[in-house]
């Protein structure tokens, strides 16, 4: 079984000695991105932080925790619940645009792990198109924005970008589930849009 978590993450930067409450998580198994906002994605079996990338892929015989810091960016986590692989990025609108999720499946693919069809997509908690407010510079590379008029502003949609990028490569769309929840609008979840500097970081964990 694998197990999805997300939660709130207190500081900006990595404490590799940092453990929960109840010990569940301690960094000895625990894969982590350095997070560029590149579309870089690795295959891992070992534990570490891994520079350049902003996405990992394991299989469950390595016994891993792969790791994701996000505050308004979008964690997506995949699993092959055919063969045990799965798989944590981090797509902000740099990583949407350059087609990380893309890349992601090819690792799936060329190692021979996987029919797409076989793999299940979970898009977590991120800021939504209510609330990210983009110019033309950025919203020019995307499919899914609409024009807030009133602010000469483009709402961009990045889920239903990911979205596409995962049906057009053959992931059923059935197995692609989305959170409900804008980190912008929702207190309680983090936002650097909304706070700036002062927002602190959340985690997303699958393994």
């Amino acid at each position: 079984m694998i197990d999805i978590n997300f939660s709130k993450f207190f500081n900006n930067n990595i404490d590799l000695n940092f453990q929960t409450e109840n010990d569940h998580l301690s960094f000895h198994d625990v894969a982590i991105p350095q997070q560029t906002h590149s579309a870089n994605v690795k295959f891992v079996t070992e534990p570490g932080l891994y520079d350049d990338v902003d996405g990992l892929i394991t299989s469950k015989k390595y016994k891993l925790k792969l790791m994701t810091r996000v505050a308004d960016c979008v964690p997506i986590y995949l699993h092959d619940f055919k063969n045990d692989y799965y798989g944590l990025i981090h797509s902000g609108w740099r990583g949407t645009k350059n087609h990380i999720i893309l890349n992601a499946l090819d690792i799936f693919k060329n190692k021979g792990f996987s029919n797409f069809k076989n793999i299940k997509v979970f898009i977590g908690p991120h800021i939504k198109d209510c609330c990210y407010e983009v110019d033309w510079d950025v919203a020019q590379y995307f499919s899914f924005f609409k024009k807030n008029k009133k602010e000469k502003k483009w709402l961009l949609n990045l889920e239903k970008e990911i979205i596409y990028d995962c049906v057009t490569k053959g992931v059923s769309y059935k197995n692609i589930k989305v959170a409900d929840i804008c980190t912008f609008e929702t207190m309680g979840y983090e936002s650097f849009r909304r706070d700036g500097k002062k927002s602190k970081r959340m985690l997303g964990i699958i393994g």
